[in-house]
């Protein structure tokens, strides 16, 4: 089976790694990925994963950044491909396009459809408060992730898992999966499945601001879960007398004391940094002030002990 790969972050390397081990089955014939971005502190600028590991197979890889442009279209058009495979590309692929393949477009989707629809699925099940999610596999159509369905595999999401490692087993349960289903759906005996459209919710793009801690609205529960949710970007941040910090991880304090602090006040405890929300006091265990190193809770208590009792203000 030939199949041109779409895909762009570590969950794609993953699937893309997947295939390639199954030469008695696939062959990726090119690799189609988002251009080299700047990255890292110094902003250099770096090939996404998915276009490292091709590059490390000799495979083809293009990196257009529109897959409107003519060129493109008339590439993809002569690689002969059975089907194309996606996993987080990071583009929406024009109609045109996945009508090139003879079997059609699969998607590796990150949440178990209808659920989560959009380009943040691992995100918004952290965010939640999801005891489970997993991975769906299914036939692309013109719009966002709404192709009928022809695997689902769940797992269970634990509670310090962050994106990064739920993200990481969400890839290793497709890949456990993927290429028996993805022949059977080729053969004809894995037919794909209409979605319950009418249950289906969909993920806003991730920006900046949505790590932005709102004191008058979330408590202490809600910012614990986007310390996990939002690692590594965009990151959990508040401001502390005038200067950004961010939470990278923190807990929940158990205990049961009256809390008579107005909400976002710093609360320096014996070795312990705590801050006070609508409902609930949230314990920082890692934390990070802004042009610093991060640092533990403790650290954090013992440095900044002057700013005890100060409130901190939401950002905008």
């Amino acid at each position: 089976m030939n199949i041109v790969f779409f895909g762009t972050e570590s969950f794609a390397k993953t699937i893309l790694e997947s295939i390639i081990a199954r030469p008695d089955l696939f062959t990726v014939v090119t690799v189609v990925t988002q251009p080299p971005r700047p990255a890292g502190r110094h902003q250099i600028l770096t090939p996404s994963p998915v276009h490292t590991a091709a590059t490390e197979k000799k495979i083809p890889v293009l990196t257009p950044e529109s897959l409107r442009d003519t060129d493109i279209i008339e590439t993809l058009h002569t690689d002969t491909a059975d089907i194309f495979l996606v996993a987080q590309y990071g583009q929406i692929i024009p109609e045109n396009i996945l009508a090139i393949p003879r079997q059609g477009a699969v998607n590796v989707h990150a949440s178990l459809l209808p659920c989560y629809r959009g380009s943040a699925p691992i995100h918004a099940a952290l965010l939640a408060g999801d005891t489970q999610t997993g991975v769906s596999f299914m036939q692309m159509d013109a719009q966002m992730d709404h192709g009928p369905v022809f695997a689902q595999y769940a797992i269970e999401i634990f509670p310090e898992d962050t994106t990064p490692t739920l993200m990481a087993r969400l890839a290793e349960c497709a890949t456990e999966h993927l290429a028996a289903d993805l022949v059977a759906y080729y053969d004809g005996t894995k037919i794909p499945q209409e979605q319950m459209h009418t249950a289906a919710t969909t993920v806003a793009l991730l920006t900046k601001k949505v790590g932005y801690i709102n004191w008058k609205t979330m408590d202490a529960a809600l910012i614990e879960r986007m310390t996990r949710a939002f690692d590594p970007w965009p990151g959990v941040t508040t401001s502390l007398v005038g200067n950004q910090i961010k939470f990278l991880r923190a807990h929940l304090i158990t205990d049961q004391s009256p809390n008579n602090h107005t909400p976002g006040t710093l609360v320096i405890a014996p070795g312990e940094t705590r801050f006070t929300t609508i409902s609930g006091t949230l314990s920082i265990d890692v934390i990070q002030p802004a042009g610093k190193k991060p640092m533990s809770g403790d650290e954090f208590a013992r440095g900044y002990a002057q700013f005890n009792g100060q409130v901190c203000a939401s950002l905008e």
